[in-house]
């Protein structure tokens, strides 16, 4: 694993919500005696911050701000006429008792085989999926597991498996390379809604026509009900995801 990678990580956990919103909490009690009126700031803003945070009808207004993706639909599938379907890979999980110690994938990951698969059927076109290894060297990539599990359990052949990329900026560059060498320049693009706005903007910066086909929403139409304003460790997870796209769209307008 590249140092650079490693750096990215740390700095991004110690930035998202959770370990932010605790520093920030710890750092109030720790100024308490000598600053009260300062403290009691910083621990309010710590509170409120996650109390909003930790409220599902935030979640369903923050994430609209990055699904701006409807789900795919037959007049679009038809109209764009792709050539190819490309899964992004979201992470493996370690060996699992019940898979007799197998890696498998996560769960953000098999959400999206699964409606990859789905549009395999339907369509016929030919699939590439794209992981590389982030942490450890040793572990199958992500496109090696996730094809295996295409082959063997959803029954729909991989064609290609791009096993370099460690972010979302290396999964369109490489994709990309394979893809030229087989005259393909228009895809389906499936990841998670959410993550599909930065996904877009980083395979169209490399040349490729895309139609986005995102799935697994945290927006939309649903009711507002008393559960809308009650505190979960849901919803506190999705807007930590929320705020984790937000950031980097942000960091990848700098560094790509």
């Amino acid at each position: 694993m590249g140092m650079d990678i490693f750096i990215i990580y740390v700095i991004k956990t110690l930035l998202l919500p959770m370990a932010s919103l605790l520093i920030l909490g710890i750092t109030g009690l720790f100024f308490l005696d000598q600053y009260r009126n300062f403290a009691m700031v910083l621990i309010s803003i710590s509170l409120f911050t996650l109390l909003l945070l930790s409220l599902p009808l935030v979640t369903k207004y923050l994430a609209a701000t990055q699904e701006i993706y409807p789900p795919i639909n037959n007049k679009s599938l038809k109209k764009f006429s792709a050539q190819a379907i490309v899964i992004l890979g979201g992470g493996l999980r370690d060996p699992a008792r019940e898979y007799a110690q197998q890696i498998t994938l996560k769960d953000n990951t098999l959400v999206r085989v699964r409606y990859g698969a789905i549009l395999a059927k339907q369509t016929h076109l030919p699939l590439l999926v794209s992981g590389g290894k982030v942490f450890d060297s040793e572990r199958p990539s992500e496109a090696e597991v996730m094809s295996y599990v295409l082959n063997n359990e959803f029954h729909q052949t991989v064609h290609w498996q791009e096993q370099r990329s460690r972010n979302t900026a290396e999964n369109a560059l490489y994709t990309q390379e394979i893809l030229h060498k087989e005259g393909i320049q228009r895809i389906l693009l499936v990841t998670h809604a959410l993550h599909m706005r930065r996904a877009v903007e980083q395979f169209e910066q490399q040349g490729l026509q895309v139609l986005a086909a995102p799935t697994e929403f945290l927006s939309g139409p649903g009711k507002i009900d008393v559960f809308s304003f009650l505190p979960s460790a849901k919803a506190l997870e999705h807007n930590s995801l929320v705020i984790h796209e937000i950031m980097g769209r942000a960091w990848y307008k700098l560094r790509y």
